[in-house]
């Protein structure tokens, strides 16, 4: 067994009992009264702030994390190095008194190709409990999968060339994090040898932002510098937050709370002279972590009962604090590497997004050489069972009309349409096309239109991702008119693609969803401005209608508080709950499955979709 997994499964007994309620309530003590117990030189630190507009440099927190490719676990062609770092401290209890002299051992990352000629941010990574400054990546002779992980980020440039530092808060022995009462008194004092003496004795040895290390020189460089970590490395983080504004910029809890308090996280913030516009919080947590609920819980106060200091983003420019979870994932080493490689992607990598969009930018000019199977059996003028083979997200089934006319030298509109349960691949070749009109119905609306049909195996954040991938396919290889790019989704089709307006709503001119559910998030699509029509019955037998009307709820209070009128909004988001009359009129009484039938011959309905064009008022 993973040392590190078993190490968190002993933890687990211990902390269980204390996860509801959050890793440590500190509403009670006097905070205000306490300061971090620094050199007599640090009494006067004026940091850098501007009242100008900042150049962030970090880049985009994704709509959900990546996984870390396999082959990042084993031994990258151009390693980083382990070095340990000795220095000299004061044990923790009497740090003041500076009675008792400690010398104590970190572990430094130093990217390929390390430089002083070159300067490099910093992020300093806490281990958790029934752990030491080895724990999490290793030594120079026993590395563990973490330190590969970062080698191969590095080496494909998903994370920019950095500096890590794996401290102990461990005090005078090392079997000190495996008492939690101690752990937790140790965390809370552990920003008085962070700032005094591990960060000189790091940033006065390698190359860094920090011009020197005097409390004003590191004060100078906080932008450049990080501090994360999991489960009682969270906590550890959040004492690091609570203490050392004047130091950190980034900062990455993961699996571990410390207060319940929005108000008091904030005044946190604000006795230590900052503002919402000083830091950014990058957090993480699986649905199955038993810390998941209190940390959860933790965010949401932050972020709701804060005085609006705490902002959910997915940038700087947009507020100062992201939270991603992973589905089932638990407490354990599998988790934390994983939030962590997706941490420290952004942090700092402003210029390697930019870079690799670029990339995207050019390689779809260029084209890009895709794997794909043709399908040989025709319906109704549709190839059936066509497949693109992608490297991440495996084979894409999909079903493809091209008017015969097509011959790539003018740009054609793009439809896609997405199949209820029936329509899925393993309900046989074709079935979506057999039982819904809305491919063959639109060609009535734009002869000059390319149909695509996929196939998928689920409605989950896979076949998402496949759609997404398969739209970047044909935007890439056929001439599209990427004004006139349109998608529907009906049943479980539309769940997937409210997963994709939650993650690429970019892609597409406008989006209609039949009789289904919004799953996906609602912020890219404001931010993207992408026009919705939700239709459904008011008696949908599946879904009900409440889900629609929340969704159109949603997405209208978020364009109102960007301050559309009702005008405006009405132009971008359509909710449309048929009456009974309205199926009955016409003899049917299944609602929900004959939405398709009836909704794919609404002229009203199709029309909207088709009769938006990007760049037009409609």
């Amino acid at each position: 067994m993973d040392k590190r997994i078993e190490l968190l499964l002993i933890f687990l007994g211990t902390i269980m009992a204390l996860a509801s309620c959050g890793v440590i309530q500190n509403e009670e003590k006097d905070m205000l009264a306490e300061t971090t117990t620094v050199k007599e030189e640090t009494k006067e630190i004026e940091t850098t702030q501007s009242d100008d507009k900042k150049e962030y440099l970090s880049g985009i927190v994704p709509e959900e994390l990546e996984y870390i490719p396999e082959e990042y676990k084993q031994p990258a062609e151009h390693p980083g190095t382990l070095e340990k770092l000795t220095y000299t401290t004061w044990e923790s209890f009497t740090y003041e008194e500076h009675s008792q002299e400690l010398t104590k051992e970190a572990w430094v990352y130093l990217p390929y190709g390390y430089s002083e000629e070159e300067k490099y941010n910093v992020f300093y990574l806490s281990h958790g409990g029934w752990s030491n400054e080895t724990t999490l990546m290793g030594t120079d002779t026993d590395p563990h999968p973490l330190k590969y992980v970062m080698d191969h980020a590095i080496e494909d440039g998903k994370i920019q060339p950095l500096i890590i530092v794996l401290p102990t808060y461990n005090n005078t022995s090392e079997e000190d994090s495996g008492d939690y009462s101690l752990a937790i008194e140790l965390t809370d004092r552990f920003h008085n040898e962070l700032v005094n003496d591990l960060i000189p004795a790091v940033e006065g040895k390698y190359s860094t932002y920090a011009e020197d290390t005097t409390p004003e020189g590191l004060a100078a460089s906080r932008d450049h510098r990080g501090f994360g970590g999991f489960s009682m490395g969270s906590v550890n983080t959040w004492n690091t937050f609570r203490y050392c504004l004047d130091y950190f910029r980034y900062f990455m809890p993961m699996s571990g709370s410390y207060s319940l308090s929005g108000q008091y996280m904030a005044d946190l913030v604000r006795q230590q002279g900052y503002t919402a516009d000083d830091f950014f919080i990058f957090a993480a947590s699986g649905t199955d972590d038993f810390a998941y609920s209190a940390f959860k819980a933790q965010i949401d106060a932050m972020s709701s009962d804060s005085d609006g200091m705490f902002r959910l983003a997915h940038s700087e420019a947009e507020g100062n604090m992201s939270f991603l979870e992973r589905e089932g994932y638990r407490h354990d080493s599998i988790a934390s590497d994983e939030y962590t490689y997706n941490g420290l992607r952004f942090f700092w990598n402003r210029d390697t997004q930019e870079q690799a969009d670029d990339t995207q930018a050019d390689t779809a000019v260029a084209g890009t050489d895709y794997n794909v199977t043709t399908g040989t059996e025709e319906y109704r003028g549709f190839v059936l069972d066509n497949v693109l083979h992608s490297d991440t997200e495996g084979d894409i089934h999909y079903n493809l009309y091209v008017p015969e006319n097509y011959d790539g030298s003018e740009p054609y509109a793009l439809f896609f349409t997405l199949p209820g349960y029936q329509g899925l691949y393993f309900q046989g070749v074709g079935e979506n096309i057999r039982t819904e009109e809305f491919g063959f119905v639109a060609q009535e609306y734009n002869p000059k239109m390319i149909i695509v049909a996929p196939q998928l195996e689920d409605w989950g954040e896979r076949s998402a991702r496949q759609t997404i991938a398969l739209t970047e396919y044909f935007l890439d290889v056929y001439n599209i008119d990427t004004t006139r790019v349109y998608a529907e989704g009906y049943s479980g089709g539309g769940e997937t693609l409210s997963l994709v307006m939650g993650m690429r709503p970019d892609l597409y001119t406008a989006y209609l969803q039949c009789s289904s559910q919004w799953d996906g998030g609602y912020d890219a699509v404001v931010e993207a401005r992408t026009p919705v029509y939700l239709v459904v019955g008011e008696k949908d037998e599946y879904y009900g209608c409440l889900p629609s009307d929340n969704a159109y709820d949603a997405i209208h209070d978020l364009y109102e508080k960007q301050g559309l009128s009702d005008s405006e909004i009405d132009e971008l988001l359509v909710l449309d709950i048929k009456p009974t009359p309205y199926f009955t009129s016409q003899g049917i009484t299944n609602q929900h499955g004959a939405g398709g039938y009836l909704f794919v011959r609404d002229e009203g309905i199709m029309g909207w979709l088709f009769g938006h064009q990007k760049g037009q008022t409609e």
